[in-house]
């Protein structure tokens, strides 16, 4: 439970950081902007349970923001994800 919380606060902490919009989208086209901080728990929670299970790629309008979302997905082995 409290590695959950501490991903949790990681990906949070990169979010309040982030200089523009991020949206993870789906193979089939589901998109979800993290313009509040409630979509993006949805939408991480969303992502925790599926990891590695479907194709998940994520747009930012910021180079650097998608850097460091990356960075965190690949460090906690959080599935393929991509950039677009």
């Amino acid at each position: 439970m409290m590695k959950n919380l501490e991903l949790v606060k990681e990906f949070t902490d990169i979010l309040e950081n982030c200089q523009g919009k991020v949206t993870f989208i789906t193979a089939q086209g589901d998109r979800l902007v993290t313009d509040s901080m409630l979509s993006a728990l949805v939408g991480f929670a969303t992502l925790i349970s599926v990891a590695g299970s479907i194709d998940v790629r994520f747009e930012c309008e910021n180079p650097v923001d998608s850097q460091k979302l990356h960075a965190f997905m690949s460090k906690h082995h959080l599935g393929e994800y991509r950039t677009s």
